[in-house]
C-alpha cells in the first residue's frame, strides 16, 4: 500500500543522503574492480597459443611436471573468485578429463588451479605463450 502522504510503500526504508552516497560508491568500487580484473585477464591473455581441438578452442597451462587444456571460454570469463573447471589432459594413451578449481590471482597475475576437489590447494600454472 502507498502512503500519499510521503510516497514511500509501508516497510520501505528510507536512506540518508550520506547512505545513498556511501552505498553508490561501494557499487562503484566494485564495479572497477571487476573491470580492472577483466583487462588484466585480457591482457595476460593476448600473447598465449590458442589451440583448436575438434571445433573448440583451447589454451595450454602447465606447471613443471604437467599440462592441461583448458578452454578459451573458460579462461575468458575468469574471476577473483572460485569456479570449477574440466581441465583436459593429454597423453600417450588417451585424453583424459578431471575436475578441479580454477580462480585468477589479481596480485601476482597469474592463474591458480586446484587439481583437488577434497584438499584445495592452489598452484600457479603457466600459459604457453604464441
Amino acid at each position: 500500500m502507498l502512503n500519499h502522504d510521503k510516497g514511500v510503500e509501508k516497510g520501505q526504508k528510507l536512506y540518508t543522503p550520506e547512505e545513498k552516497k556511501r552505498i553508490m560508491q561501494e557499487l562503484n568500487e566494485e564495479r572497477r574492480r571487476k573491470q580492472r580484473t577483466k583487462e588484466a585477464i585480457r591482457r595476460f591473455l593476448a600473447n598465449k597459443k590458442i589451440y583448436t581441438y575438434k571445433g573448440t578452442e583451447y589454451y595450454k597451462v602447465s606447471d613443471y611436471k604437467q599440462s592441461f587444456y583448458i578452454e578459451t571460454s573458460v579462461m575468458n570469463s575468469l574471476d577473483a573468485t572460485v569456479q570449477e573447471v574440466e581441465l583436459e589432459r593429454t597423453g600417450y594413451t588417451a585424453n583424459r578429463m578431471q575436475k578441479g578449481f580454477i580462480k585468477w590471482d589479481p596480485v601476482r597475475e597469474t592463474i591458480l588451479i586446484s587439481l583437488s576437489n577434497v584438499r584445495v590447494y592452489y598452484k600457479p600454472f603457466k600459459v604457453e605463450e604464441a
